[in-house]
C-alpha cells in the first residue's frame, strides 16, 4: 500500500514540475519573439552623419594636358667689356638687383678713363682760350686792326675747339661707361644657377658669365590642341597640379601661333605665390566646352560600389534617402551629380559608408564649403 502512494507522489511531482518548465519557457519565447518584433518596427538605431549642401555651381568637362614650370626671366648674362675674370658669383647665389655677379679686370678700363679725362681737360683749356680771344678782338671792332678775314679765322677755330672738345667729352663718358661695366650687375633679382665662365679666363663683349633666373616670377607653359584653346582665354582660372598640391593659376596669354608639327597653340599661366621648382613637371586641367550650370556635391558624398554610384540625402524627417546619380564636370572638390538632387538639399559627406536606404539619422554638423 505504501509503495503505491509514494509512486503516485512521485508521478505527480514530476507532472507538476513540467507543467512550470513548459510556462517559463512558453513566457520567455514569447517575450524574445515580441522583442524581435518591436525591433523590427523600430529599424536600426540613428546614424550620426555629416553633411554638406548641393549646390548649383558653373562646371565644365575637363582635358588635362602636361606643361611644365617656366621663370619669366631667365636670362644668360653677358660680358660688356674686354678684359680678364677676376670673380664670379657662386652657382646659388640669391642676389637682388643690381648686385655685382662678376667682375672684370679694369686696369685697363681705369687707364683709358684717366686718359680720357686728361684729354676732355686739355681741350676745354684750349676752347676757352680761344673763344675768349674771339670775343676780345670782337669787341674792339675797328680798333682791334685785324681784317675780317682773320676774325673769320678765329671764329672758325673756336667753333673747332669747341667740336673736339665734344668729341673728347664723348670718349671720356665712353671710357666711365666702360669702367662701369667691370663690375656685371643682375639685371633683376633672381638666383645664379650656372657660372657660363670661370675665374682666369678673358671675357670679351658678349661672352656669358653667369645665368640668372628669376625664381619668384612663375609661370607655367603648356600645349593644347586648338579645339580646347578656343575655350580658354586670357583671364580664365584654371587648374594646375604638380602632383602633390594644386593651385589655380591665371592664363596670362594664349600664344595665337601654332606648332607646324604638332599644330598645338602655347598657353602661358601665371603662378600667384607659388614656391614649385622651376622646370618640374605639372598637369593642366582645361576646359574641353564652356561652362554650364549644374547641380554640383562635394566628391566626399559618393557612395562607390562595384555596380552603382549614389548619394544620400537626408530629408526633413531626418531620413537618409538613397539616390543613384550619374558624374559629369568636375571642378576641385566638387563634382556634377545627375540625379534626383536640387541644390541645398543636404547630403551626406560623412558616416554614409554603412548608411541604409530609410535609415534615421543624427546630424553631427552641416560641414563647410569645401575648397574649390
Amino acid at each position: 500500500m505504501n509503495k503505491k502512494i509514494l509512486f503516485a507522489s512521485i508521478a505527480g511531482a514530476a507532472l507538476i514540475g513540467a507543467g512550470s518548465i513548459a510556462y517559463f519557457y512558453g513566457n520567455a519565447v514569447g517575450a524574445s519573439a515580441e522583442g524581435a518584433e518591436s525591433a523590427q518596427q523600430n529599424g536600426p538605431p540613428p546614424a550620426v552623419v555629416t553633411v554638406a549642401k548641393a549646390e548649383e555651381r558653373e562646371l565644365a568637362p575637363f582635358a588635362e594636358t602636361p606643361g611644365s614650370v617656366v621663370s619669366t626671366r631667365d636670362s644668360l648674362v653677358a660680358a660688356a667689356a674686354s678684359g680678364k675674370i677676376e670673380w664670379v658669383a657662386d652657382v646659388g647665389a640669391e642676389v637682388e638687383e643690381g648686385d655685382v655677379i662678376a667682375r672684370i679686370e679694369a686696369d685697363d678700363a681705369q687707364l683709358a678713363f684717366e686718359d680720357s679725362q686728361a684729354e676732355v681737360r686739355r681741350l676745354r683749356s684750349r676752347a676757352e682760350n680761344l673763344s675768349n680771344r674771339y670775343e676780345r678782338f670782337q669787341g674792339l671792332g675797328e680798333d682791334a686792326g685785324e681784317s675780317e678775314a682773320a676774325m673769320d679765322q678765329m671764329r672758325a677755330d673756336r667753333d673747332e675747339a669747341r667740336q673736339a672738345l665734344r668729341q673728347a667729352e664723348v670718349a671720356h663718358d665712353r671710357a666711365a661707361l666702360n669702367l662701369q661695366r667691370t663690375e656685371v650687375t643682375a639685371p633683376f633679382a633672381g638666383r645664379v644657377v650656372s657660372q657660363e665662365s670661370q675665374v682666369g679666363e678673358y671675357a670679351n663683349p658678349g661672352v656669358g658669365l653667369v645665368r640668372l633666373v628669376d625664381t619668384r616670377r612663375l609661370e607655367v607653359t603648356a600645349r593644347a590642341p586648338a579645339s580646347l584653346a578656343r575655350n580658354i582665354n586670357a583671364g580664365d582660372n584654371i587648374r594646375v597640379s604638380n602632383g602633390a598640391e594644386s593651385t589655380s593659376a591665371e592664363v596670362r596669354a594664349v600664344v595665337p601661333v601654332g606648332d607646324a608639327l604638332s599644330r598645338m597653340l602655347e598657353l602661358r599661366l601665371e603662378l600667384a605665390d607659388a614656391d614649385w621648382y622651376i622646370g618640374s613637371a605639372v598637369r593642366v586641367a582645361l576646359p574641353a566646352s564652356q561652362a554650364r550650370t549644374v547641380t554640383a556635391a562635394p566628391r566626399d558624398a559618393l557612395v562607390l560600389r562595384a555596380d552603382r554610384i549614389s548619394v544620400f540625402v537626408i530629408g526633413e524627417d531626418d531620413t537618409a534617402r538613397q539616390v543613384d546619380v550619374e558624374l559629369g564636370s568636375a571642378e576641385g572638390e566638387y563634382i556634377e551629380v545627375i540625379g534626383d538632387i536640387r541644390p541645398g538639399d543636404k547630403v551626406v559627406i560623412r558616416g554614409g559608408e554603412r548608411l541604409r536606404d530609410g535609415q534615421k539619422v543624427t546630424l553631427s554638423a552641416l560641414a563647410s564649403e569645401p575648397s574649390v
